[in-house]
């Protein structure tokens, strides 16, 4: 099944652009294929240096070989896995500082295989607020 909009379709890219969550393609390889602005903001990489990386530049050192073997097995069977989902998950920008992430896994059947599409919240201060409403 192609998808109804290529990276390069018009229509696709301002979708793309204008949502509010960070939006990642990734091949099965774990190229990033595609990076949206606020994937630029979240991880402060521009997209043009993010494109052709693996995905695994944007996960903490620590947790990297775990992720890819976690993808390896993610595109062996691909499904939808929702945000949340009871993960607890991080990202790491440019800079090296964490923050904590969700993060929605949409597969996506192309003519070159299954891409995945991978929406990509901050939720530090969803967790801030947390806390803080448990201290009080």
């Amino acid at each position: 099944m192609n998808p109804p909009f290529s990276p390069h379709d018009d229509l696709f890219r301002i979708a793309t652009d204008m949502s509010p969550a960070g939006i990642l393609a990734v091949a099965a390889d774990g190229t990033i294929l595609l990076a949206n602005r606020e994937i630029e903001r979240l991880f402060g990489w521009r997209r043009e240096d993010l494109v052709g990386q693996p995905v695994e530049v944007l996960v903490p050192m620590n947790l990297r070989q775990g992720h890819s073997s976690q993808r390896s097995a993610f595109f062996a069977a691909p499904r939808t896995r929702h945000m949340g989902a009871g993960r607890d998950l991080r990202g790491v920008r440019k800079d090296g500082t964490e923050f904590p992430v969700e993060v929605g896994l949409n597969p996506v059947g192309t003519e070159h295989g299954v891409v995945t599409l991978a929406s990509v919240l901050d939720v530090s201060a969803r967790q801030e607020l947390e806390r803080a409403s448990r201290q009080s």
